[in-house]
């Protein structure tokens, strides 16, 4: 067969409806609503993922790069997180988020200093060049996305905005099941 010709066995989804068909036909056993919520996010994820690539691959940052980046500056002033921290917010293991760091420091983006609480420890602060870095790729990707979702309604946007959220403590292993349960109470 050639690779991109479908065999008569293997459907070709196309569109939201098919896939709805073909999940109910491949798992019929399982909650047809959380499966296509699954397919949904991670489309989804990719997406944004493949977008933010773009973007950024001509500034030389990878993902994990901008998300800490992002995550700096969205601190607030003084712009500094603990690496533990950053770690748990982009959901990075701690190795992981030690060479994310070496290699965006050695790119003037951020700098480690002292923790004044702990003297044991170091804080990730992130520099005017790293200030600079995380917005202007965040504003652009942000204008993308602004205008991909220009058909769906503010009121709408708002409602599937607090929808996905509401969905993170059920999904986070880090929330309680209390937080979960308040989240599903919330307007």
């Amino acid at each position: 067969m050639v690779p991109n010709e479908a065999s008569a066995s293997t459907p070709q989804v196309t569109a939201p409806f098919e896939l709805h068909e073909a999940v109910r036909a491949s798992l019929p056993d399982v909650d047809q609503d959380v499966t296509l919520l699954h397919l949904a996010l991670l489309h989804l994820g990719r997406l944004v993922e493949s977008s933010i690539q773009t973007v950024i691959a001509p500034e030389g940052l990878e993902i994990s790069e901008h998300s800490v980046l992002t995550a700096l500056w969205f601190a607030g002033p003084p712009y500094t997180m603990s690496p533990t921290q950053l770690s748990q917010v982009i959901l990075q293991t701690t190795s992981g988020m030690s060479k994310t760091l070496r290699r965006i420091e050695r790119l003037g983006l951020i700098e480690r200093a002292d923790d004044p609480n702990d003297g044991r420890s170091r804080l990730v602060v992130l520099t005017d060049a790293g200030r600079e870095m995380s917005e202007r790729p965040l504003r652009h990707l942000v204008d993308q996305w602004t205008t991909q979702l220009r058909g769906v309604g503010t009121g709408d946007l708002a409602d599937i905005t607090g929808a996905v959220w509401s969905l993170v403590p059920h999904m986070d292993p880090r929330f309680s099941a209390t937080e979960a349960s308040a989240s599903s109470s919330s307007p």
